[in-house]
């Protein structure tokens, strides 16, 4: 094989492999540690999206509806975050209809979130976690939410 042949080679697997998603475990448990990632992320005045960041939490209300706009319906989960220096915070998990499906939760509902932090700059929420669907940009694992042990979506293929 030529040089550049090889090189061609060397670039393809090399973009592949950089396209190819993780797949990340649920935690067993929802301690102040799964929080970490985005407690230091707060803790740093961060202000534009990060992605795979992972939450845990439980909902202090039913999930509500938030209806239309350009990407589709939404379900927002409120959940209130125990982070590692002790201290709790409201946290928004919002997963897409169209994408995740309609994943709603009742009140005291455990749940766990994976995908991209948001910082909004008002409102109740200090952050929020979207984009917990199967990965659709290259810098990012495949997301999820669990809501009472029910993980949506249940397996990605890429």
């Amino acid at each position: 094989m030529d040089l550049r042949r090889a090189s061609i080679l060397l670039f393809i697997l090399t973009s592949y492999s950089a396209w190819a998603q993780n797949n990340v475990p649920v935690p067993s448990s929802c301690t102040s540690q799964v929080n970490e990632k985005l407690g230091e992320l707060l803790s740093s005045d961060q202000k534009s999206s990060v992605d795979n960041v992972m939450v845990c939490g439980v909902t202090v209300s039913a999930s509500r509806t938030q209806s239309g706009g350009p990407h589709g319906s939404h379900q927002i989960l409120p959940l209130k975050v125990t982070f590692p220096d002790g201290n709790t915070r409201l946290v928004e998990v919002v997963t897409n209809d169209d994408l995740d499906g309609v994943v709603t939760a009742p009140v005291n509902a455990q749940v766990y979130a994976y995908g991209q932090a948001f910082f909004p700059s008002k409102g109740r929420f200090v952050a929020g976690i979207h984009d917990v669907h199967c990965s659709t940009h290259r810098s990012a694992d495949n997301g999820w939410v669990v809501v009472d042990g029910q993980k949506h979506p249940s397996s990605c293929t890429h």
